[in-house]
């Protein structure tokens, strides 16, 4: 029998996923995911009951059929840099964050198994720069992506930091030496690549400088939500205790938890959901009271995916029009917010100003000047941001900016890498 050294490369990302097919002798294959013959699988999880699961599209449809009943997972690749997270309950069942992760990993792979007609072991999964800055959680997070794809049925995983991907992509392209910064903003990280491009074969040491920030698409739906939308979810609800004398506040802690596409649904564990609904009994006023109705209704309801989803249309609708109105409506909740551009843009500037610093590492990493840069490729769906654009043009000039295969560079780059491995 034939040694088979096909592989996959995966990019499995906060938002998206994308799988091609690299064979034996290298030729490379993207692969549809999809029913409708797309390459690019939303990564969204749902379980209506036990051992029955959707994804992508898919996901969405049985969730709204269902009524929210069930479990829906987002965004869940926030969770592996994160030591605390042991994991939720599915059903009465623990799942670990790479069970979880290898159930949507492994649908991947037996859905591109039936195209290709084989069965594939090998991988090169895609990771961020950085998970984590934190060294430890940073370890931590791919261990648990191994775990993931082993439990998913590859047999040998190979990681490639996705912005270099991105690069080895741009590579491939391009014909002359350059300097090129690829930027890939993604949903849950912004990844920056300082890359010598030429023709010859890539080496680590083109790689001039690596930094990343666990803040991207995710984060500014979160700040929309904390400064515009969290306020009607009782964000700046008051109480006090009987017998007390202070005004108490909305924990902090928590709000942090609805701002976040991904840890919203953790509003329903048992001693969360029961402190909520003691201290609304204490509320100040009826709108207090009100916002906490609003609140107990998107979290039992879990009604996370479709706010967010609307966060993130109103995010579109802002960035080619000067003002948007957030429209929502459920039984039990009903927010209409009218935002304009500039102040949605001055409540993002902290977090941009972060993504922009980080950055700027690179260049201290690999002690040349912003001038040496020839090219600054964009990647990744959050790139299509307007005050991100203006910002970075501040920084290089317009004529250095470029549009780089904004969904498919790092799947493409890990398969390009996934080929030398084939040789």
């Amino acid at each position: 029998m034939e040694f088979n050294m096909s592989y996959y490369a995966v990019d499995f990302g906060t938002s998206n996923s994308l799988l091609s097919h690299v064979s034996s002798t290298g030729v490379i294959t993207p692969i549809n995911l999809e029913k409708d013959a797309s390459n690019v699988l939303r990564s969204l999880l749902y379980t209506p009951e036990p051992n029955v699961w959707f994804f992508g599209k898919e996901a969405i449809r049985e969730y709204v059929n269902n009524d929210g009943e069930g479990r829906f997972f987002r965004s869940v690749k926030k969770f592996l840099p994160e030591s605390n997270y042991a994991g939720t309950t599915v059903f009465n069942k623990t799942m670990n964050i790479s069970e979880i992760i290898a159930v949507f990993v492994g649908e991947m792979r037996k859905r591109a198994n039936l195209v290709v007609g084989e069965n594939v072991e090998r991988i090169v999964m895609g990771r961020p720069a950085l998970y984590s800055m934190n060294k430890a959680d940073d370890q931590l997070a791919q261990d648990r992506m191994q775990r993931a794809c082993e439990i998913a049925g590859f047999k040998e995983v190979v990681f490639c930091p996705e912005p270099i991907a991105a690069g080895l992509d741009y590579n491939a392209n391009s014909n002359e030496q350059k300097i090129v910064l690829i930027a890939d903003f993604g949903g849950g990280t912004s990844d920056f690549t300082l890359m010598k491009v030429h023709q010859n074969a890539y080496s680590q040491d083109d790689i001039l400088g690596l930094s990343g920030i666990f803040k991207a698409g995710d984060a500014l739906d979160g700040v929309m939500m904390k400064d515009f939308i969290a306020p009607h979810f009782g964000s700046r609800f008051e109480y006090k205790i009987p017998g007390g004398n202070n005004i108490l506040t909305f924990p902090r802690q928590l709000l942090t938890k609805i701002c976040s596409p991904a840890h919203i649904t953790h509003l329903r564990e048992r001693d969360t959901w029961e402190f909520l609904q003691h201290i609304q009994k204490f509320a100040l006023s009826s709108d207090g009271e009100r916002h906490m109705n609003q609140l107990f209704t998107l979290v039992e309801c879990q009604l996370g995916f479709p706010l967010f989803d609307e966060i993130e249309k109103t995010k579109v609708k802002l960035g080619s029009q000067p003002e948007a109105v957030f429209h929502y409506r459920y039984p039990g909740i009903s927010i209409d917010e009218s935002l304009t551009k500039e102040s949605y843009e001055e409540s993002l500037n902290s977090t941009v100003d972060e993504i922009m610093s980080t950055m700027m590492e690179v260049f201290t990493q690999s002690g040349l000047k912003i001038s040496d840069v020839n090219q600054v490729c964009l990647t990744g769906g959050t790139s299509q941001l307007p005050l991100l654009r203006s910002r970075l043009t501040e920084v290089f000039g317009k004529e250095k900016l470029i549009e780089y295969n904004i969904y498919q560079s790092v799947v493409n780059g890990l398969a390009q890498f996934a080929k030398r491995l084939t040789k």
